[in-house]
């Protein structure tokens, strides 16, 4: 690979967003500018915007390469993300969250949460959880990509992380949201035009779509084990087929399917989108978009992965030895040069858009619900907006030492993001939509009871977590320690967050801001 050609599109790749960064910061004057693009995005952006935020290097290389081990079965989760991700997303979720903060004047999850509760310690908690594990996530995704072009060009991992970090901290410190939506346009034409070549290539390799599922069914234990598997997950049938009931395999896209599934609708970096559109006529037309994009991103990753096992068969490769090297092995082996660069870029494209999209979100968090509203309340607008750039840069600066210096711990903990977001934020989120009768007390109690009992889960029980952490889980039975926590998380804030609105009522400030937050809806 001729890494003076890379360096050079690479130049033109940091330069076209670098550029759109500076359009963005022209057109950002105010605070809306800055956190929700002015709450003037069209279909087609916030659609786009949306779908290269939700579907990261993560997705596209570590779920194409768990598709490879568990099968086909993985497609249930793209099932769930059109389903859950966009249509009851946007539909349950997205018009009301769009009409409450406009009533109520917020422009990130925790300030919605802050004003609609009349707290600025419940808005400051919220946000900082939030930019503390989006810091650990989005070093993970620093991770992935940076180890791609460290094993195609052979550049340093530490020079690859600096460059990543700097691109995409310039042009989202300077455009703010604007610089956000517009890039993330372009990546996402660059992530859908990658996998849907990357994926009519693998099925014309092996006779088309029936011959390429047929040879993927008829793999035996035996061929799959010789080919450099280090086991055959337990219940595991075949890589068409669902693996057998409540056994470890099932237990493991059970999380995947669901974690992930469900997950989706309590993120943060997501729910701005909503904020964004410039009418509801915008956000309505962006769901047969999203849908569209979200459809052929993940059916194309999630079915792509068990077919390269039959294509390392047929081409007397081996397994890398782990899952997510399967995808960059077949491709670096099997496919010309010039579509390696263009692979490469939409995975690049897919980091960034996430990685901007966790940062733009995790400094909002810190600038605007911790620091503005908690710690300096009463500052201007333009004082407020320095913060946050500020809080911006120390954000980016510290997934930089973090994903430099990767614990193993923060690695895996990254991993179940979605999951902790959702029995955090769920259940007050919802309610508060949806239930007028939500109390103070009640979105505190659910809130940090999710929390809490998803970290103490993650810590002491999961089977993927706590040998990490203490030495071994608590609960040796596979079923209790390899179900995801967001199972018993989500219902156990639910309960807490209607208890606790029954015991302790709102009181008549809560009351007024009811009204206004329904005004409407």
């Amino acid at each position: 690979m001729d890494i003076v050609f890379f360096a050079i599109f690479m130049a033109i790749f940091a330069s076209v967003f670098t550029f759109l960064g500076y359009l963005g910061y022209k057109k950002t004057k105010t605070a809306d500018d800055y956190y929700v693009a002015g709450r003037s995005m069209g279909p087609i952006v916030i659609a786009f915007s949306y779908g290269a935020t939700f579907i990261s290097a993560v997705a596209l290389i570590g779920f194409s390469g768990i598709a490879s081990i568990f099968g086909l079965s993985i497609l249930w989760l793209a099932f769930l993300n059109i389903f859950v991700g966009i249509l009851i997303a946007f539909i349950f979720y997205g018009f009301r969250t769009r009409k409450m903060g406009l009533s109520l004047k917020a422009v990130t999850l925790p300030e919605i949460l802050g004003n609609r509760f009349n707290s600025t310690r419940l808005q400051s908690v919220s946000g900082l959880i939030i930019a503390i594990f989006m810091i650990a996530y989005a070093s993970a995704v620093f991770l992935a990509i940076a180890s791609l072009f460290q094993v195609t060009f052979g550049i340093s991992y530490e020079l690859c992380v600096i460059i990543f970090t700097v691109v995409v901290g310039l042009y989202l410190v300077v455009g703010g949201l604007y610089a956000v939506m517009w890039t993330h346009a372009i990546q996402g034409i660059l992530m859908l035009t990658g996998m849907l070549i990357l994926t009519i290539g693998i099925y014309a390799m092996l006779g088309g779509v029936g011959p390429a599922h047929e040879a993927a069914a008829a793999l035996s234990h035996d061929q799959l084990l010789g080919m450099g598997w280090e086991n055959v997950p337990s219940g595991f049938t075949t890589l068409t087929s669902f693996p057998e009931t409540f056994s470890p395999a099932f237990m493991m896209i059970l999380t995947l399917i669901f974690g992930v599934g469900i997950g989706v609708l309590a993120q943060p970096q997501l729910i701005v989108r909503y904020l964004s559109a410039k009418s509801e006529k915008a956000l309505r037309r962006a769901i047969p978009y999203g849908g569209i994009f979200i459809l052929l991103m993940t059916f194309t990753a999630f079915s792509i992965g068990p077919l390269c096992n039959v294509l390392m068969i047929n081409n007397g490769l081996s397994y890398p030895g782990t899952p997510d090297k399967v995808i960059p092995l077949v491709v670096s082996e099997l496919f010309p040069e010039w579509f390696i660069f263009l692979f490469l870029f939409a995975v690049l494209s897919a980091a960034m858009s996430t990685a901007s999209a966790l940062f733009h979100t995790a400094g909002a968090s810190i600038g605007r619900d911790v620091c503005e509203k908690g710690l300096m309340k009463g500052c201007s607008e333009k004082k407020s907006l320095k913060i946050t750039r500020i809080a911006t840069l120390v954000i980016v600066f510290a997934t930089l030492i973090i994903a430099l210096n990767p614990p193993a711990v923060v690695a895996i903990l990254t991993s179940f993001f979605f999951g902790l977001m959702a029995c955090t934020f769920l259940a007050p989120y919802t309610l508060m939509l949806y239930w007028k009768k939500t109390s103070r007390m009640g979105a505190w109690a659910g809130m940090l009871g999710g929390f809490l009992f998803t970290m103490g889960w993650y810590v002491l029980v999961y089977f993927k977590t706590a040998p990490q952490i203490i030495g071994s889980s608590l609960i040796n039975e596979y079923v209790w320690n390899m179900l995801d926590p967001i199972f018993i998380g989500i219902p156990l804030s639910f309960l807490l967050t209607y208890i606790f609105s029954k015991l302790v009522l709102q009181d008549k400030e809560e009351k007024k801001i009811v009204i206004k937050a329904f005004e409407n809806i």
